[in-house]
């Protein structure tokens, strides 16, 4: 699957680029958008038919599954501001569920291409808007996008309050193994993750930052 998700980030890109007008290539981005969006739709509702939904770990509140969700009105009209913040969310938080996914069931258990499609699919539309629509994100754009995850965590803690549950492990680590592990007990690895977290929004700036300045150079 890693590799897969690598192959898509390189060469989806790439072919839009070289075949595709601007049109073409945001009809891509829709069209990416609605399929990862899909598969969170699909899995919601057949977990509500199987009578197996439990609002405690099934609403698609943590961070990739509420993105894939809400992702198709992002890109139906692309902007700048919304990917600056999409793209440190995503190569930073869902690269960590790529490299050590919460996943019991393997292929081809349903569940095993819900997790891949929204994982992949969203490392590979962050690269491809990067890219293909030329969303390269300025330096300042890492705060504001630490900034505004903040305030998202401070939601979704209200929300497990009152649901009793634990999304984005705001309560308790994941159940399998994770960078977690080595952060100490809650709650101090929530304190120890935040000056972890903007070195990865950085680190994952490198690519971004190297793209300007070999443009700016030409």
């Amino acid at each position: 699957m890693l590799g897969l998700i690598l192959l898509g980030s390189v060469m989806l890109p790439s072919w839009a680029l070289q075949r595709l007008d601007e049109k073409g290539q945001v009809r891509v981005a829709r069209a990416l958008s609605w399929v990862i969006s899909g598969w969170v739709i699909f899995w919601t509702l057949t977990r509500i038919a199987l009578g197996d939904f439990d609002p405690r770990t099934d609403l698609p509140l943590d961070i990739c599954n509420m993105m894939a969700l809400t992702l198709p009105f992002f890109a139906h009209t692309p902007r700048r501001a919304v990917h600056e913040v999409l793209y440190f969310w995503i190569l930073a938080g869902t690269i960590q569920a790529v490299l050590t996914p919460h996943l019991y069931d393997g292929f081809p258990a349903f569940t095993f291409f819900k997790y891949w499609f929204v994982h992949g699919g969203l490392v590979i539309y962050a690269v491809y808007a990067t890219r293909a629509l030329g969303f390269y994100p300025p330096p300042y754009a890492l705060f504001r996008a630490f900034l505004a995850i903040q305030v998202y965590a401070l939601v979704i803690l209200g929300c497990n309050l009152v649901l009793g549950a634990n999304y984005v492990y705001l309560l308790g680590k994941p159940p399998t193994a994770s960078p977690l592990d080595y952060l100490g007990p809650w709650p101090w690895y929530l304190l120890a993750i935040e000056p972890l977290a903007l070195a990865m929004f950085g680190l994952v700036y490198l690519p971004v930052a190297v793209a300007r300045r070999k443009t700016t150079l030409r």
